[in-house]
């Protein structure tokens, strides 16, 4: 097996794992109104875990890595902290078609961001992919509600932003040093979450079962960014950010599984868009020999 192969495996394993994260917050109770003190315990949950990791592997040094902070590191962790707030904003503010619509442009987004600032070039193949997962997306929310706030569509965008900006970001990194962005993004969600919960007043306080979810969420969060993370090693920016839009299709299917409690049944265009996302994975994932 190829190397370009492994991590497309890799990274599509995350897309899965992270596509469980809206199974969780649709369990939650009044999501609307705990918001700041979820993104509290959830980038808590995100850098405990990945500081953990990176401790078993790297011993004494974890701590001496930790305080090296450079300019990469801090872009990288407020970009993903960004994706994180903003994604959670958005959906609060807007139907789920507006948001799936800004997360589409992802892909995009990162090459654009990659062929500015790092010079990395994609392929007539890659972008044909990142087109088809984009008719994929387009399908889905044929027909869906467009409704909702200009404040929730700029939320999605700039969540879409982030992300874009996070991935190339952890494309400049190498070895380990690329999972410390994980850690700071982590913390600095936390930070600013706590930090606007004391300029609104607002208690940190949840119910148990969102305490669990929260820490749950956070769990899959950071088991999907390890993944994310070391699969970015052989792909570029743009075939990373389209390979992760297969969260939403396993979202759209764990919702529909009754036995998991939400038992939403999708529409015709939403499984057809599903099928066309998946094609494009497939024709992404393949080396055609030049």
């Amino acid at each position: 097996m190829s190397d370009h192969l492994k991590a497309v495996l890799i990274v599509v394993t995350s897309g899965l794992i992270w596509s469980f994260g809206a199974l969780v917050v649709k369990h939650m109770t009044d999501p609307q109104l705990y918001q700041l003190p979820y993104l509290v315990i959830r980038g808590s949950t995100v850098a405990f875990i990945i500081g953990l990791f990176l401790l078993i592997n790297e011993k004494i040094d974890f701590f001496f890595n930790f305080i090296k902070i450079d300019r990469i590191s801090i872009i990288g962790g407020l970009s993903l902290t960004t994706a994180m707030m903003g994604f959670i904003y958005s959906i609060s503010y807007t139907t789920a078609a507006v948001t799936l619509f800004m997360l589409a442009l992802m892909p995009f987004l990162a090459s654009l961001i990659a062929y500015v600032f790092v010079k990395e070039k994609i392929s007539f193949q890659n972008f044909l992919s990142m087109v088809i997962a984009f008719l994929g997306s387009i399908i889905i929310i044929y027909s869906s509600a467009f409704s909702g706030s200009i404040f929730g569509l700029i939320m999605g965008f700039i969540s879409s932003l982030g992300f874009a900006t996070f991935s190339v970001a952890l494309r400049t990194k190498s070895n380990f040093r690329k999972f410390y962005i994980l850690i700071y993004a982590g913390l600095f969600c936390s930070i600013i979450s706590l930090c606007l919960m004391m300029l609104n007043g607002q208690e940190l306080y949840l119910p148990l079962k969102n305490i669990f979810l929260s820490v749950t969420h956070g769990a899959i969060v950071a088991a999907g960014l390890i993944l994310f993370s070391f699969g970015s090693k052989h792909l570029l920016s743009g075939e990373l950010t389209m390979l992760s839009l297969l969260e939403v299709v396993g979202g759209i299917l764990w919702a529909w599984l009754p036995i998991l409690g939400i038992n939403e049944v999708p529409s015709s265009n939403t499984i057809i868009g599903g099928i066309v996302i998946c094609l494009a994975i497939l024709i992404n994932s393949y080396r055609f020999k030049t």
